[in-house]
């Protein structure tokens, strides 16, 4: 099950668009969800010149007071909102629940403080042997109106905790998209490295958009305190491109 290690990232995706979407995100979403479906029409015009809701909005910097919490499985009812863009993989039921059952002190996820939205969550677990034994990322994602507030940082760092705390393993890695820069950014800001390339890891739809081909993946790892002076080859990148069929684990 090659796609369930990669983290289809999606972290910031609205800082690839014009500035002004960015800064009214939050307010299409509260205007636009907080109507009754009768006064929501085909025009934009329409929406934005009708009486301001009653309910309160959503405060996007009510961040600081988020909740984290452990993934139980009646949570993955609500994560629509979550997987909103086409770099979230969404997976089936059975996926989640063999993630909670086996690694539940991996699966997290975070909800605004006042409205009980969820805006994020993590999918993780422990793997390999000896000095290879490390947290691997399968998925972290912010839903978009929360996106740019450090979330996704918390989500990895709680990761990142688990992994060094309660499992005393070596590294964690994950896997990127190439073209995925934004994503890159904030994992080299958290301190990951690129280990090596896997080529053609993401397979192609075929169809039509940005994923029509295959993509290579960066494998990026972060040394945990059990490796303080990163001298196991776990961590050392590779100078040479891999082939899928050579991972360690599928």
């Amino acid at each position: 099950m090659r796609n369930s290690h990669a983290p289809h990232v999606c972290m910031y995706v609205l800082m690839k668009r014009p500035s002004t979407y960015r800064m009214t995100a939050c307010h299409w979403f509260t205007l636009l969800f907080s109507l009754p479906l009768s006064h929501i029409h085909t025009h934009t015009t329409d929406r934005i010149h009708r009486t301001p809701p009653t309910v309160a909005p959503f405060d996007c910097g009510a961040h600081a007071m988020t909740t984290y919490r452990d993934m139980q499985l009646t949570d993955t009812l609500h994560f629509n909102f979550v997987n909103l863009d086409q770099l979230t993989e969404t997976y089936s039921t059975s996926f989640y629940g063999e993630y909670m059952t086996h690694w539940p002190e991996y699966q997290r996820i975070c909800i605004h403080p006042t409205t009980g939205i969820y805006m994020g969550y993590t999918l993780g677990k422990a793997e390999g042997d000896g000095e290879n034994f490390h947290g691997h990322v399968s998925a972290v994602t912010v839903a978009p109106t929360f996106r740019r507030l450090g979330l996704g940082e918390n989500l990895m760092k709680e990761l990142e905790s688990t992994t060094a705390e309660v499992h005393n393993a070596y590294f964690v890695d994950l896997f990127v998209r190439k073209s995925n820069k934004v994503a890159q950014d904030m994992y080299h800001q958290l301190g990951y490295i690129v280990y090596r390339t896997v080529l053609s890891y993401y397979r192609g739809d075929g169809a039509k958009g940005p994923f029509k081909n295959d993509e290579d993946a960066l494998d990026m790892r972060k040394a945990m305190p059990r490796d303080k002076e990163r001298r196991k080859s776990s961590v050392i990148p590779l100078s040479r491109p891999i082939k899928p069929e050579e991972l360690e684990w599928n």
